[in-house]
């Protein structure tokens, strides 16, 4: 009997696999030693008692606890909804009722430091309004320095405004929380991408080589016009070889068959399979009042890549 046919294509593979497929008949035996048994990825728990969301690449869940008081979020993941004050200029603006004796006065440079004057109602406060919900006020506001020191003497008129109940307080310091970092961030998060060796085709019961690129990442926020540092750190790293199996690892580029550290997987039959990779990011915010470390890491997902797989059959070129 002569021996096997190698088609077009499969002398990169024959490399890779080297001595171990010093003829055909030994890829059976290949298939018991090299193939990579993996589990599939456990799923992310629910956010417990925090809050939760989802990035818009990947479908990832992020959660985070509760933080603490104003200007005081802890280290170590009091991310979520903790409040963090944030060191900017910023206009102060005390609403009074739209009335011609009502006002507002300084009694000092601090953020409380002011009284009003009067502060009583008349007609022009609920029937100057066209919507339903929302009375008129007379505004007057000040400027603030980032340490909230006020920069002005005293208040000045501002107009009149209609408000509804729901409206945003401005008398206090302008805060953020680790949700609207977060939100922010993740669109400027990095996508892991990956190689896939020999490139786009491989064979039954070969193993093809896989190798993540993920790299530690830092992101600028910009929030209230405050830029805060996110920083992104790669740890656990899934694969998706697209034929119901899972790998782990970020494995080795250009990595020999069996390397330390590689990833391989063989597949059981042919077709055209997608490949991704997930790498669960840690992340690590700085802010005006210290570091945060999100107690979940968020998980970013590559696109897809498609392998294809073909077969590898013997053929009988001679019979003794």
């Amino acid at each position: 009997m002569g021996a096997a046919a190698l088609p077009v294509g499969l002398t990169s593979f024959a490399r890779r696999v080297g001595a171990l497929l010093s003829a055909t008949i030994l890829l059976a035996g290949l298939v018991a030693a090299l193939q990579l048994s993996t589990a599939a990825p456990a799923a992310a728990d629910d956010c417990p008692g925090g809050w939760g969301g989802e990035a818009g690449s990947g479908g990832v869940d992020v959660c985070g606890s509760e933080g603490g008081e104003q200007g005081n979020p802890g280290n170590g993941g009091g991310g979520g909804g903790g409040v963090i004050n944030v060191p900017v200029p910023w206009t102060q603006r005390v609403y009074v009722p739209n009335c011609a004796d009502n006002s507002v006065r300084a009694t000092g440079p601090g953020v409380r430091d002011y009284e009003t004057i009067n502060d009583v109602l008349c007609t022009a406060f609920d029937a100057v309004c066209p919507v339903d919900g929302e009375y008129s006020y007379r505004v007057f506001e000040r400027a603030m320095g980032a340490d909230n020191r006020a920069t002005e003497d005293n208040f000045s008129s501002a107009g009149v405004t209609c408000r509804g109940s729901d409206e945003p307080n401005e008398s206090e310091p302008p805060t953020i929380t680790t949700e609207d970092i977060i939100e922010r961030a993740l669109a400027l998060a990095p996508t892991p991408t990956f190689v896939i060796e020999p490139a786009d085709r491989s064979y039954v019961n070969i193993p093809t080589n896989f190798a993540a690129e993920a790299e530690a990442t830092t992101v600028t926020v910009d929030i209230l016009g405050f830029q805060i540092p996110v920083e992104f750190t790669p740890g656990t790293v899934t694969w998706s070889f697209g034929d119901g199996r899972s790998g782990s690892g970020v494995g080795v580029e250009g990595a020999a068959v069996g390397q330390s550290g590689a990833v391989e997987h063989a597949y059981a039959r042919s077709g055209a399979f997608d490949v991704s990779v997930s790498v669960a990011y840690n992340v690590r915010i700085t802010t005006p009042a210290g570091p945060i470390d999100l107690p979940a890491p968020i998980d970013r997902t590559s696109a897809p890549q498609t392998l294809e797989v073909g077969e590898i059959q013997s053929v009988v070129t001679e019979v003794d």
